[in-house]
Formats: C-alpha cells, sequence, structure tokens
C-alpha cells in the first residue's frame, strides 16, 4: 500500500477537524512515523440536516479502505452519529481485518480498547464544586440517554452525590445531545426546579459551551450566579468567556498509545487488551478558580483570535473559489483553480484527487470503482499539470504521489448527494498541522465536478439530438436537413474557388413492387443495400444522403469527371454483384442522374437537384423498358 512497502495503519473518524480526533490523530502519526508506519485515515463530515441522499454518499468512504491489508485498525466510532454507519464500520473491521484493532473510547469485542474509567472519570471536578465551593445544588447535563458513556458519567455524578448526602431530584439530570444543540432546553429544564443551580455539569465540553451562552444570554453572570464546568479539555474551553472549567482526556497520548498496542501484537492480533487512561481536572474561571490575567487564557485567546482572522479569510477565498470552480469546462482546470487556492489549507504538503474510473461515462455510481484515477495532483506543493492515471483501488493512491519515506494521507469523499465521483486525498508537512480538511472546500470540489459531469451530458445529448436532428434513422446517413446543410456549404465554396461540383440523384427502382409483395422489412433491406453501396463504392470521395423515401443524393467538389464516373459504375457493378450472389426473390437496382460543372453565379443547389432529377427520370423509365417491367 502506498507502493513503499511499508506497514500501513488506518483511522476511522467523521469530523477530523474537531478537536478530540485532531488531536488523536496527530498522535497516532508521530509516533507513526517514528515507528515506520504509513497512516491512511478515512474520514467522512456526517449528516447535517434532512439530506438522506447527501449522507449515504458521504458514508461511501467507509467502503474504501482495504480492510484485508490494513496492518492495523484506530476506531474512533463516537465520532460518528449515525448509528447504522457505526454498526457498518464495526461489522466490516471485524470480518475483514486480519490486523490489531484498537478501538478509542468505545468498549468493543475483538479490539484493543483504549477508554476513560467513566464510572470515576468526573468524580475530581464533583469533588472540587463540593469541597472547594461548598455547593450542594448540583445539576448534571449527560448524553443521549442510549449512549453507555452517557449513562456511566450519570452514574458517577449520582454516586458521588450520594456520598456526600445530597439529594437529586428529576430537575438536576437533563440528557442532551453531545453538541451544542440543547444548551437552551438544558437551561430551562435545570432553570425550573424546586431551587436554582448553584452549578451545572455537563458531561463533555460542546454541551457546556452551549450551557454557557444560554445562562449569559439570559441574563446570569457566570460563575457569580452560576458555575458550569464540562468534560475533554478541548481548546475552545479556552476560547470561551469565561474560560470553562474542564476535565482533560489525554486524547495525543492515546493516539501514541494506539501505534504502539498495533506495533506490539502485529504476531498476536487475537489478543486483546483494556487500557485506561486518567484525566485531570483543569479549574478555570467558569468556577472561579482562574484570574481572568491567567496567562494561558491571555495566550490561547490571542492565538484564537489571530486564527479567527485567517478563518475569515479563507472563507471568502473558499466563496471566490466556489465563483471561480463554476467557470471550469473540464477537470483539467478544475485543476487549475485548486492550484490556485489550496494554499489557503495551512501545512499542506501534497493533495490529489481521485476519481472513478471513466467517470465521465458513467450514468450514476454508488460505489468507488476498482479502478481508479488520478485526475488532479500537487506534489510538494506543485502542480504536477494535467494527469490522469489509472491505478488499482487497494492501493488508494498512484506510485508517484507517495515517497519511501513513511506516508500519512487523509482521505475524504467527493460526490454529489449519492453519487460517488472518488475521493480526494491530503498530506501535511508536519503533525502539529493535521486535519485542516475543510467541509466546505470539499463541497466546492464535488459540486465543480457535477457541473464539469452535467456540462459533459449537455454535450453529449446535444450532439445526440444534432445527429437525430439531421440524420435518416433507417440508414445513419444525412436526411435531408442534413443534406441541405452540408451540400449548401460544400456548393457555395465550389462557386466561390470556382471548382467543379458534382451531385447525383439515386433512386430505388421498384421500391413500391418490393413493399407490397415482400413486406415493408425487405423494403428497408433494399434501402439498406443502396446505402452500403454508396458506403462501400462511394464514400468518403462522396458526402451521401437519403432525402426521401427511396431517394438518395451524393455530391462532392474539386473531383475530376472521370472519377465521378468510376464511382457511379462501381456504384452499378455492386448492385448486381448483390444480385447475382444473393438469393432474394427480387432484385435491387438503381437509377441516377447527375450534374457536374463549376457552379457559376446563375447556378445554385436547386438547379444542380432539379437538372440531376430530371436525368434520373428519363433513366428510370429507360431502365424499367430494359427490365421488361410495367411503368407506374
Amino acid at each position: 500500500m502506498f507502493s513503499n512497502q511499508r506497514k500501513t495503519i488506518g483511522i476511522l473518524v467523521e469530523a477530523v477537524l474537531n478537536e478530540f480526533p485532531r488531536r488523536l490523530c496527530q498522535g497516532v502519526i508521530e509516533a507513526a512515523e517514528k515507528s515506520g508506519y504509513n497512516v491512511a485515515i478515512f474520514t467522512s463530515y456526517g449528516s447535517y440536516g434532512n439530506n438522506v441522499e447527501y449522507f449515504k454518499g458521504d458514508c461511501h468512504m467507509y467502503e474504501l479502505p482495504p480492510y484485508e491489508s490494513l496492518d492495523g485498525m484506530i476506531l474512533l466510532l463516537d465520532t460518528i452519529q449515525n448509528l447504522q454507519t457505526r454498526e457498518r464500520i464495526l461489522k466490516y473491521t471485524l470480518e475483514r481485518c486480519q490486523c490489531p484493532i484498537v478501538s478509542i473510547r468505545e468498549n468493543i469485542d475483538g479490539a484493543n480498547n483504549l477508554l476513560v474509567d467513566n464510572t470515576t472519570c468526573m468524580e475530581s471536578i464533583i469533588r472540587h464544586f463540593i469541597e472547594v465551593h461548598g455547593f450542594t445544588r448540583l445539576c448534571f447535563m449527560t448524553g443521549p440517554k442510549e449512549r453507555w458513556d452517557s449513562i456511566e458519567r450519570l452514574n458517577c455524578f449520582q454516586r458521588v452525590m450520594k456520598e456526600y448526602n445530597l439529594s437529586v431530584d428529576e430537575h438536576q439530570i437533563f440528557y442532551g445531545d453531545f453538541w451544542r444543540n440543547m444548551g437552551d432546553a438544558a437551561c430551562d429544564w435545570f432553570l425550573h426546579g424546586s431551587e436554582p443551580p448553584q452549578a451545572i455539569l455537563c458531561a463533555n465540553d460542546y454541551m457546556a459551551a452551549a450551557v454557557a451562552s444560554e445562562l449569559i444570554k439570559l441574563g446570569y453572570d457566570i460563575p457569580k450566579d452560576i458555575c458550569v464546568s464540562g468534560y475533554d479539555g478541548l481548546k475552545d474551553t479556552l476560547y470561551f468567556s469565561p474560560s470553562l472549567t474542564t476535565v482533560e482526556v489525554p486524547f495525543y497520548e492515546m493516539g501514541m498509545k494506539a501505534v504502539e498496542i498495533i506495533d506490539n501484537k502485529q504476531e498476536t492480533p487475537s489478543l486483546t487488551d483494556n487500557y485506561f487512561f486518567d484525566v485531570t481536572p483543569l479549574t478555570r474561571e467558569s468556577c472561579g478558580c482562574q484570574r481572568i490575567n491567567d496567562r494561558e487564557v491571555i495566550a490561547t485567546r490571542r492565538n484564537w483570535f489571530e486564527e479567527m482572522k485567517v478563518e475569515r479569510n479563507r472563507k471568502i477565498q473558499f466563496n471566490f473559489l466556489s465563483i471561480h470552480l463554476g467557470e471550469c469546462r473540464n477537470i483539467n482546470e478544475i485543476s487549475d483553480k485548486i492550484t490556485e487556492y489550496i494554499f489557503n489549507i495551512h501545512g499542506f504538503q501534497d493533495y490529489c484527487v481521485c476519481l472513478c474510473k471513466d467517470l465521465e461515462k458513467m450514468e450514476q455510481l454508488d460505489h468507488y470503482t476498482e479502478e481508479m484515477e488520478l485526475r488532479i495532483a500537487i506534489r510538494d506543493c506543485n502542480s504536477m499539470g494535467p494527469v490522469r492515471t489509472a491505478f488499482s483501488r487497494d492501493e488508494l493512491l498512484p506510485a508517484e504521489m507517495t515517497s519511501d519515506k513513511p506516508q500519512a494521507w487523509y482521505f475524504a469523499p467527493l460526490h454529489f448527494e449519492n453519487r460517488t465521483f472518488g475521493y480526494e486525498a491530503i498530506q501535511f508537512q508536519t503533525p502539529e498541522v493535521t486535519a485542516n480538511i475543510y467541509f466546505d472546500w470539499s463541497t466546492n470540489i464535488s459540486n465543480a465536478i457535477q457541473d464539469v459531469l452535467n456540462q459533459h451530458k449537455m454535450k453529449t445529448l446535444i450532439k445526440e439530438l444534432e445527429y437525430m436532428y439531421d440524420r435518416d434513422a433507417l440508414t445513419g446517413m444525412y436526411n435531408r436537413r442534413g443534406f441541405e446543410n452540408h451540400a449548401s456549404e460544400q456548393f457555395a465554396y465550389a462557386r466561390r474557388q470556382k471548382l467543379p461540383f458534382f451531385l447525383a440523384i439515386i433512386d430505388l427502382d421498384g421500391m413500391k413492387q418490393i413493399n407490397d409483395i415482400y413486406g415493408h422489412v425487405e423494403g428497408d433491406f433494399a434501402l439498406k443495400k443502396i446505402r452500403h453501396a454508396i458506403q462501400d463504392t462511394c464514400e468518403p470521395v462522396f458526402t451521401g444522403a437519403r432525402t426521401g423515401g427511396d431517394e438518395f443524393v451524393i455530391f462532392a467538389n474539386n473531383i475530376s469527371k472521370e472519377q465521378c464516373l468510376e464511382h457511379m459504375r462501381a456504384f452499378e457493378n455492386y448492385l448486381q454483384e448483390f444480385n447475382q450472389l444473393e438469393q432474394k426473390p427480387y432484385h435491387i437496382h438503381a437509377s441516377l442522374g447527375y450534374m457536374y460543372k463549376i457552379p457559376d453565379e446563375e447556378d445554385s443547389l436547386e438547379s444542380y437537384i432539379k437538372v440531376s432529377d430530371e436525368i434520373m427520370y428519363k433513366n428510370k423509365v429507360e431502365n424499367k423498358l430494359r427490365r421488361n417491367e410495367p411503368l407506374r
């Protein structure tokens, strides 16, 4: 994998830009590099709104990993919101992986589990409020009822409260979502209890920030009126004002430990263990234990301010990227725009877009093709120009995008709703700048590919319509409209350049009798045989058309009269040989008339047709008399 013969560790994660997975991946990448492993991080962006089809397309990313070929697998299942997706990932991993498996924060049978003891992890912060602050009225916002970690953290809260003989009524507990969506509902629940809370403890930092924001909105002073705390130790808790008291989880160290476990168990992948990590309470402004001028807070907020300036500029740049991508007409033009804007992804080193094989020809794809194509490539921050390199999907990347050194690539899906295009891959310069994978960037690229494919489809349809517009359905030759368009151009050119112009009218003899006696299928056969005769004896020197039921036209300019007559004789000989060799109950004959001269100002295409038609009809009468056929 990655063409460098090194062992590869896979990571499955959703929303890798969030702090927990980002820090863990940084730990994995640093440890893997020291141990000589590649890292392949497969990430999606998750479910937003009610766009079910888009979410299906996003989840195709978890079909991409070559599970059987990986030398280690790390699962971050609690980052994946959709339960069905989590179950599918777990099924793929346990059934197909032949390597050591590590699960982060989820206890999974058959995996090495890196855990924090949720039954005790919040004890330190609960005791802090009770013993240091002397609080007796504590409220607890846990996660969803069905989540085992929600239940264990809630049990921890209830056990410690009971230990101190502190009561817990129904308005002291609220089930949240482990996200930012339910801060208002939680505050409404806690504030309408029998007594107002002295502190609201939350089972993660996202919910803590949501609760603190709602309290401030309602006019409460934190920590003077109500204290707030979280859990996870995310950097965002320092950005918030007041800075949030929390419990720090060693995500980076978990990532490094995961690599150590995988490396040690290469020969014994089925041997699994549980590993527990200690957490550290971080008391800050939201419980009144940290001064506002604390150096860490000041430095963090200054960095946050700088990051926000960069982020604002990035959003502006991505908006202009979207505008400019709308101008692209093919994949190569998309590559040019990406090269111009990709430097907004801080710290990147290599970037590529790998699309499904022959994507432009595919009507609809809901999976990755076995063979992929490298279509956009930036190596060492320099564009490799137009590329189209085929490679096996199991390799993930073609050889020209990798090197002998340990590789660490992030893979993100490219799709429009449930239509799979392929994926983008990005490698960063150092572990410290990893995981800058942006949803709006990937969406812009996906939408641009969709637009290009739509344009390609429209061009194909237009060509088909144009073909149908001026082509005869039975023979594939030009119809009358096509004849008039193309013959008029050649005739005008011949008159302008003083060149001879030749036009012949060919009429199938006895068409009505063939239809009446032998049926229209045989009539169609006879017409197509005339077409074959023209094709074999006259084209490509002449252009042919079927201009009526049994009438054909051929025309050309700048050709000698001798050549014209030679082709006409060849045409008649073709039909004569056919009649001699085939066992049809009828013969196929044709009559023709032609006009050959350099057109002058008095001539027109219509005049050539008129003269040729008159000669053709005269010959038709003579041919019927010669063959003793009745005149009709």
